[in-house]
Order: C-alpha cells, then structure tokens, then sequence
C-alpha cells in the first residue's frame, strides 16, 4: 500500500514537472518556483539552501565583477561623505560659492529623495532589463549628474545635479543586486561584505579627502571630477566582464515594464518623504517642531504614508513593495533590523565628533584618527565573517551576535562622562564597529537566502531603503534631543554667568561644531568647564537612542529564520543551471515535493512546507545566471 502511494506520487510529480516544462505559455506572476527537500534525500539538510541556480562563476572573473561594483559603491559613499550635513567638509563652501544658505538642506535632502523611493522601482523594473546594461545605464546617469555638480553655475543647477545622481545611484543599488543574485550563494558572503568594506573606507576617508580638496586651490568642485574616471573604470569592467544576458521579458511593452513600479505608489511615497524631509529641514532649527509649517508637515507626511501603505496591501504583490515580501518573515524581521540599526550607526557617527572636540578638546583631524578604531574593527569583523559564512554556511550566529556586541558599545558611549579616558571611548568604538560588520552584510545575505530569481533586488533594495529611512529619522531625532537637553542644561549655566559669558553661552546651541569650539575656547575656564558638562550630558542623552534601537535590533533577529547555506560545490554541479527548480523536483522525491508539485499545479501563490524548507515568493523557475565570457579556468 506504501508502495503505490510513492508511485503515485512519483507519477503526479513526474506529470507536473513535464507540464511545467513543455508549457509554452508566459508562467503568470503568481507562480512561484518550488524547491522542496525530502527527508532523508542526500544532498542538503533540511534548512539549507541548495545551490541549485547558479552556473560557478570563474574566480577571475568573479573578482573583476567584485571589483566593478564595488567602485560603484565607492561613488555613492563618497558623494554621501561630502556633503553630509555633519561630516560633510564641502557644504560650507557650496553654500558660500553660491549665496545659497537657505538652499543647504536640499543639497543633502534632494539626493536622497531621489534615491530612496527610486530604488524600490527600479528593484522592479530591472526584472525586465538585462543587469549590465541596468547598471551602465545608471552609471552614466550618476555620472551626468556629478558633471552637473561639478559645472554649476548656480544652486539650482546643482541641486538638479543631486537629483540626477540620487536616481542614478538609485539603479545602481538595483542594478548591484540583480546581479548579485546570479553569482553563486556560496560566493555571495564575501563579495558583499567587500561592497560594504569599501563603502566604510569611503566614509572614514571621504570627508578628510574632501577637506583637502576643498581648503586646496582645486576647491570642491574637483571632488566631483574625481568621481568620473572611477565612474569610468566601473563601467569599462561591467562592459568587458559581462555579456548580455536578456531578460526573458524583456519582449514586454514599455508601459507594462512601467506599470510594474507602480508609478501611484512610487509618486505617494515620493511627496511623503519630500514633506519629511521639509518636516526635519525646519525642525529644531529655522522653525520650532511645535510650528504649524513644521508639524503640518509631519503630519501631511504620515498621512501620504498610510495611503501609501494601504494602497500596497490592495496591490498585493504588482505593488511597488510586493506584499509576499512584506510578509515573508525573514525579509520582514531584516528590513525592521536595518532600519534600528542604521538609526544607530548614524547617531553614533555623527554625535561622536562633537563629543570628542568639545568635551575632550580633540581637534578636528585627530578626531578622524580617533574614529579609524570603528572602521578597522568593522572591516576586520566583516571579513572574518564572510570567510567563515563560506567555509561553513552558518550566517546567524554572526547575525545575532553583531547586536550584542554592538550594545556594549552603545552602552560605554552612553556612560562616557568628562572624566572618561580614551580607552572607554576607544572600546566603545572597537566594540560597535565589530557588532555593525558582523550583522549588517548577515542580514543583506538572509534576505538573498530565503528570495529567489526577481525577487532578489527587490527584497535587497526593501533592506537598504529601511536602512536609509532608519538613518534620517534615527539622527533627526537624535540631533532633536541633543539640542533640546543641551539648550536646558546651557540656560542654567547663562542664569549664573555674567552677562557677556551668559549671551555667548546661550549661543552655543544654535552653533555648528567648528564654531562652538571657538566660542568655548573664548570664555573662562570655569563657564568652560560647566559648558563641557552640560555637552556631555546632551551627548549622553542623545546616546540612550542607539542603545533603545540596538536592543529592539538583537530581539527582532531571532525571528530571523534559521537557514544555512550549501558550501559545496557539488550542490551546484549536481543541477543544471537552466532547469534548478524542475530538477530539484526530480531529485527529491517524497511526500514534500509530491505535495510541492500539487501546490504548483494548482496555481497555488505560496509554499511553506516547514520552519526549515523554504519560505518562497513570486517567481518561477530562473532562467540562468549572469553569463561570463571566455572559457572556465581556474583560480
């Protein structure tokens, strides 16, 4: 009896996979690809992630692809550093060169505005290009707009040159995931970490090479052209490492390619972060939060967030965020964690040089010596991470225990008193820039685990947008906070000073950094002292922010499902690349894959078979991977 049931089930799978295969109809968008492990079949354990997709990618030319995207990474941390409202040396001369001062925040904000929500489109929109051209195509839109910046005339020509490179980049996020997602799992591990390692050496070393360029007789606008031939030699590497590789619906009219970045949804989330963005520029700043322009703004913004919202769950998965991603667990629980944990990176990053120049009288450069503890510790956890990832397939212990040791960190920075020596807040440093390069690349690779074929950049850009949108609120708040406590504790300090050191005290709130350190040095020694209190008290107020997200970030990754990645290449010889999903079919047979090929038949738009099978969305079987030039060889 056992024995006819196993035919029978051998015969309905056999059935299904041949029907799947011999169809010649477009698959529709509610088939999704079904990889299902038996008990007992050889291979992989249950909750690994067979590499069954992937053609193996030559090390040479893996390296080269590696390299490519990673000066493209380089750019948009680079531009990022620049102009940063903190560190960002060059805004003050822009503003200066332009007559502008009213115009500052959209230098930043503006960039931003255009990438943020475009990535999620184009996260949708590349699924009907082919990746190289994607990407070169927003290269050279990046490109433009650095020349726009580099050749202003004015702030409004500039401001459109941020524009034009905040969609540019926005591609180019897309495109780096899309393919991402073609190179082998077991290879993935560490070419994202390099990406990540690379845009936090461009964060360290941005501002100070922006600084020079600026002080120079080169002035700021050379560090846009330098961004050209980077921009170039990326191009040049994507063009001759990787051949074209259509996208199977890329025969699709335009505006059907359109319609799938859902142009509604992508025009509310758009006015929604334009009213936040306007909402952060004038609060606490030229308004009071309490200002009718600054909380309309707010509140107009909220309200263009629930509509975007719910026009999202209407649209199910043709949305600009496809509801079965939103609902998946792991890629839900990441975006959540990105978005705590970019909150905390940003706070920490930007309060930190006011703490060390003011209250421990650091002077600006050796400030940014001071901080290399956190980017070292980063790089060196983030490789140590990757290659353990691909010896071994486990990324959760890392992604678990990156919050941790984060949270040592942020709890030293919140303790850090006027007395704290520098082995406190250099074991702050070490301890959060390991927590961070331990985590952050864990969570990109658990989203890319449990996402298959389209679905990849999709869900890729959902991370990097939460984490984005966690960084502005996280410092708008943050920066709130520390103004608001500095201002209490400076009014005390004015009632008992006399009436020139109380004028200067109270100006201090309002002062940028390098101006604050000049009017401290200018008063007495006492009214000094009492001041570098009251700094870092609001510090530390501050700093009770990361250490609330930090601890929401380490719940919220047990959630997280618990996957691990096949190392061997055996996984990916053993299947074909253009047939991963059938043959998978084929070689797992049992009761999981006979009751798979029922639920695919039958239209069925999700499986999930178990807590260690695989969560999976949208897509049907993929068609190949990115296709490399020139015969395999050998590393």
């Amino acid at each position: 009896m056992a024995s006819g049931k196993k035919d029978d089930h051998a015969s309905r799978l056999d059935t299904t996979v041949h029907g799947m295969t011999d169809t010649k109809q477009e698959p529709s968008p509610a088939r999704h690809e079904v990889v299902a492990v038996a008990e007992g079949s050889s291979g992989t354990r249950d909750g690994d992630v067979p590499e069954a997709e992937c053609e193996e990618v030559p090390m040479t030319r893996l390296c080269l692809i590696t390299f490519a995207l990673s000066l493209a990474g380089l750019l948009t941390a680079l531009d990022a550093t620049m102009l940063a409202s903190g560190p960002g040396p060059a805004l003050p001369a822009i503003t200066s060169d332009f007559q502008a001062l009213d115009h500052i925040g959209w230098y930043t904000s503006v960039f931003l505005l255009a990438q943020m929500p475009f990535q999620l489109a184009f996260g949708r929109l590349i699924t009907f290009y082919e990746p190289k051209l994607f990407n070169m195509v927003a290269l050279a839109g990046f490109e433009v707009g650095t020349v726009l910046c580099a050749t202003a005339p004015s702030s409004a020509v500039f401001i459109l040159g941020r524009a034009i490179s905040g969609l540019g980049a926005a591609g180019m996020m897309a495109g780096a995931f899309a393919i991402i997602g073609h190179i082998p799992i077991r290879r993935r591990p560490q070419l994202i970490s390099l990406f990540f390692i690379v845009q936090s050496v461009a964060y360290t070393a941005g501002p100070s090479m922006a600084g020079a360029l600026t002080d120079s007789y080169l002035t700021w606008r050379f560090s846009f052209w330098l961004q050209l031939p980077l921009g170039f030699v990326a191009v040049t590497t994507l063009f001759f490492v990787l051949e074209p590789k259509p996208s199977p619906k890329g025969h699709l009219p335009m505006w059907t390619k359109l319609s799938s970045c859902d142009l509604a949804g992508t025009g509310l989330l758009v006015s929604c972060l334009a009213l936040f963005f306007l909402a952060l520029e004038w609060g606490g700043a030229a308004r009071s939060y309490a200002a009718p322009q600054v909380w309309g703004c707010l509140l107009g913004s909220g309200l263009l967030a629930v509509a975007f919202v719910s026009l999202q769950v209407a649209k199910k998965d043709s949305g600009l965020v496809p509801l079965h991603l939103a609902r998946q667990r792991t890629v839900a629980c990441c975006c959540i964690f990105s978005a705590l944990y970019g909150a905390a990176n940003m706070i920490h990053f930007t309060l930190l040089p006011t703490y060390l120049q003011t209250v421990h009288d650091i002077s600006a450069t050796l400030s940014g010596v001071y901080q290399l503890p956190i980017t070292l510790s980063n790089i060196t956890s983030m490789a140590l991470a990757s290659t353990v990832i691909t010896k071994y397939g486990h990324y959760l212990p890392f992604l678990r225990a990156g919050p941790l040791i984060y949270l040592v960190g942020a709890v030293l920075f919140q303790q850090m008193r006027v007395t704290s020596t520098a082995a406190w807040y250099l074991s702050a440093e070490i301890s959060i820039g390991a927590g961070f390069g331990l985590a952050v690349h864990s969570s990109l690779l658990a989203v890319q685990v449990v996402c298959t074929g389209d679905d990849i950049p999709v869900a890729a850009v959902m991370e990097v947008f939460s984490q984005q949108l966690g960084r502005s609120v996280g410092i708008s708040i943050a920066q709130s906070v520390f103004v608001q406590a500095l201002q209490g504790g400076l009014a005390d300090i004015a009632a008992a000073s006399p009436p020139i050191a109380s004028e200067q005290v109270l100006g201090l709130a309002g002062q940028g950094l390098e101006e604050m350190v000049r009017t401290m040095q200018a008063v007495e020694p006492a009214v000094r002292a009492a001041v570098k209190q009251a700094l870092n008290s609001a510090v530390a107020t501050a700093y009770i922010l990361p250490v609330a997200a930090t601890a929401g970030a380490a719940v919220v990754v047990w959630v997280v499902e618990n996957r691990t990645i096949d190392v061997s290449k055996k996984a990916a010889a053993d299947v074909p690349a253009d047939r991963g999903g059938e043959t998978a079919l084929m070689q797992n047979g049992g009761k999981k894959a006979a009751r798979s090929a029922d639920l695919a038949a039958s239209g069925n738009s999700q499986y999930r078979s178990g807590p260690g099978d695989r969560d999976l969305g949208g897509q049907g079987p993929r068609d190949g991977c990115i296709a490399v030039p020139g015969d395999a060889m050998d590393a």
